[in-house]
């Protein structure tokens, strides 16, 4: 008998939820600034103009991961988007570059 039986729904449901977020967060490097943005929205009963600040950041996220994307496919670097862990480096090594 495998442990994938003798484990509960609520064990599976959360071990699934955490392996999507990591998936998520592996994928998006704006993850973040999305959750945040969506958040304000329900804060403010989707009133945008309270939110703007929060737009303005993840078009920001986007604008400077899509560079790094850019560069790194010109300069033949895989993955395009860097993990997690890497992340800072390439932030520290691609902003001062990078014209939003």
């Amino acid at each position: 008998m495998s442990n994938f039986h003798q484990i509960s729904d609520g064990e599976r449901h959360e071990e699934a939820k955490k392996q999507f977020k990591e998936r998520v967060d592996r994928i998006n490097p704006c993850h973040k600034e999305r959750d945040a943005s969506l958040k304000c929205l329900d804060e403010f009963y989707y009133a945008r103009a309270k939110c703007q600040p929060y737009f303005d950041n993840y078009k920001n996220c986007r604008a400077f991961w899509g560079f790094v994307t850019r560069e790194r496919r010109k300069a033949g670097i895989r993955p395009y988007i860097p993990p997690p862990e890497e992340r800072d480096q390439v932030k520290a090594e691609y902003l001062p570059r990078f014209k939003p």
